[in-house]
């Protein structure tokens, strides 16, 4: 069944990989959020019904939300950076939190029928006690973005029980791609191209590991719930634990770089340890990624030649 699919921060990374992926599969698209730097942004979204440039909380949204009748809302909307969080976390609040709890009531008032995904994050689990992680494991955030995201949960929570909203709560490990100009893959690839520096150097030891997955797979996931009418809770990964070390040997591989490597032992504020998603919830909807570490990396390094960014 086609849905009508409004997409909050439709202009972010992931928010434009979910509109062009659903587009794509014959979903009817309304794009909510900033386009400043996407021009083209329309041109390659298919089935889109229009482009709505705001900054949400705004007083246009619950209009736009009356006029398109969405059957289902995916909640992409907010911020994006640990480390930002960690030296603003009113302002990550704000622009996470508030702006959740605005979209929910809106939902609640002009359209209690569409049903709400929410993409959350791993950081609301921290540091677990035991990997692969499962969805009933405790939630023990370590920056304020992720504790952000778990009161956004409690707020898609609240509006299931209380008001009967049918929820999707999606918990992102470490989605990366094209268009995404931060994190660890994109760093990488910019300081092994970097042909005034000998030297990759990057926080951490290297031991440190996170569960990748392309953000084209995330929106393959959102769209396998949509199609089921899921709701609950979900891990979103891959299901494999890759170390840092692993990764950038995989990038100076990509890159064709015998640049050394050095790793300063350093670790970021807000930062876990260990992420591995155990999928077992999402693959029982038959979910599989579709797009492996290696040519997901190799389709970041197209991008970033293809942007002259290298």
């Amino acid at each position: 069944m086609k849905e009508r699919v409004l997409i909050t921060g439709a202009g972010g990374f992931l928010g434009s990989h979910v509109a062009r992926y659903l587009g794509a599969s014959g979903h009817v698209i309304a794009a909510v959020g900033r386009f400043v730097a996407s021009p083209d942004y329309a041109k390659d979204v298919p089935n889109l019904w229009n482009l709505c440039g705001m900054t949400l909380p705004d007083s246009a949204f619950p209009t736009v939300v009356a006029a398109f009748k969405p059957t289902v809302l995916i909640h992409c909307a907010g911020t994006a950076s640990v480390a930002n969080s960690v030296l603003a976390p009113y302002s990550d609040f704000r622009r996470t939190v508030d702006v959740c709890a605005f979209t929910l009531e809106t939902l609640r008032t002009e359209a209690p029928d569409c049903r709400f995904v929410f993409l959350s994050s791993a950081s609301v689990y921290g540091n677990p006690l035991q990997l692969p992680i499962q969805e009933k494991d405790a939630l023990c955030p370590v920056s304020p973005y992720g504790y952000h995201k778990m009161l956004c949960e409690t707020l898609t929570a609240e509006y299931a029980a209380l008001y009967g909203l049918k929820t999707v709560i999606l918990r992102i490990f470490s989605a990366f791609g094209e268009r995404l100009r931060r994190q660890v893959v994109y760093d990488s690839f910019r300081k092994f191209c970097d042909p005034d520096s000998p030297v990759v150097e990057l926080s951490g030891s290297g031991n440190e590991s996170r569960d990748f997955i392309h953000a084209q797979d995330v929106a393959h996931a959102i769209d396998v719930l949509v199609h089921a009418r899921a709701t609950g809770i979900y891990n979103c990964a891959a299901g494999r634990q890759t170390t840092i070390a692993e990764l950038v040997r995989a990038i100076a591989s990509q890159t064709a770089s015998n640049k050394h490597v050095q790793f300063n032992g350093i670790m970021r504020a807000g930062d876990p340890l260990h992420w591995q998603a155990d999928i077992s919830a999402l693959s029982a909807y038959g979910f599989t990624p579709h797009i492996t570490l290696s040519e997901g990396l190799a389709r970041v390094q197209a991008w970033i030649v293809s942007e002259g960014l290298s």
